[in-house]
C-alpha cells in the first residue's frame, strides 16, 4: 500500500521559514498528495532520465507523457536503452525553472525512482496505441495535421519505455512541501 512520508521540522526551522511566509505542511492524505503529483506530471513534458550500467551513469533529457503516476517515453535507440536492458532501475527529475535571485524558496520539482520496462512499437501495436492515447500528440492530432504531420503513420519502430514509480520526492517550499515523499510500498 502506498504511503506519504513528511519529514519532521524543528522549531528553529519553522521560525526561520516563517520569516519568509513559508509554513511547511504537517499532514496530507495519500489521495491529496497523489493528485498533486499527477497534476504536476501532467503540466510538464520534459524529464531528465538517469540510467546506469557497469558503474557508468548516464542522464538523458527526454519528452514524456503520463497516466496517473506512470510515465511513458518513446525513443529510437541509444545508451539509455542498453543500460535499461541490463539494469531496469532508473531515476528521473522534472522541475520548473528556478531563479534564486528572484525567490530563493521557489524551487519546485520531483525526483522519482522507479522501474523501467520496454517494448518495441511493432511488437505490440495495441499496447502502443493505448499508451499513445495518453500523450499530448493524441490529444492534439489536428494541430499536427495542420503542420502536415501524420503522427499515427510514423514508420519508426520506437522503443516504448514505461516507468512505474517506487518512490517520488516533491519539493515546493512556497506551497509548504520540502521533500515530502510518496512510496509505493515499504
Amino acid at each position: 500500500m502506498p504511503r506519504v512520508l513528511i519529514p519532521s521540522t524543528s522549531e528553529m526551522e519553522k521560525k526561520m521559514l516563517a520569516k519568509f511566509n513559508i509554513q511547511l505542511i504537517e499532514k496530507i492524505t495519500l489521495e491529496e498528495f497523489e493528485k498533486l503529483l499527477i497534476d504536476y506530471l501532467k503540466t510538464h513534458n520534459v524529464l531528465h532520465l538517469s540510467t546506469c550500467m557497469n558503474n557508468k551513469p548516464r542522464s538523458t533529457t527526454l519528452e514524456y507523457w503520463s497516466n496517473g503516476l506512470t510515465v511513458y517515453i518513446i525513443s529510437e535507440r541509444g545508451g539509455k536503452i542498453a543500460n535499461m536492458k541490463k539494469n531496469p532501475m532508473v531515476s528521473y527529475t522534472v522541475s520548473d525553472p528556478f531563479y534564486p535571485e528572484k525567490d530563493f524558496f521557489a524551487s519546485t520539482g520531483i525526483q522519482v525512482w522507479g522501474k523501467a520496462t520496454m517494448f518495441r512499437k511493432n511488437e505490440n501495436p495495441e499496447k502502443f496505441n493505448e499508451i499513445f492515447s495518453y500523450s499530448h500528440y493524441a490529444q492534439n492530432v489536428d494541430h499536427f495535421k495542420q503542420q502536415g504531420i501524420d503522427i499515427s503513420a510514423s514508420p519508426f519502430n520506437f522503443n516504448v519505455i514505461t516507468i512505474e514509480p517506487i518512490r517520488i520526492r516533491y519539493l515546493n517550499p512556497r506551497k509548504g512541501f520540502r521533500n515530502v515523499t510518496w512510496r509505493a510500498r515499504d
